[in-house]
């Protein structure tokens, strides 16, 4: 029962990987943009206490 889902599903797995590529890299830089974001935000709040 399995095994034919997973071959009816395979081809649709093999259209989607460029898909899920492009988002892990996206995901990377919105990380990397999140991280930046908060060291911000930390010295923002540290300025704005002065």
């Amino acid at each position: 029962m399995s095994f034919g889902f997973t071959r009816e599903f395979w081809p649709f797995t093999r259209e989607f990987r460029p898909f899920t590529r492009d988002f892990d890299a996206f995901t990377r830089e919105f990380w990397s943009f999140t991280r930046e974001f908060d060291a911000f935000t930390r010295e923002f709040r540290h300025f704005t206490r002065e």
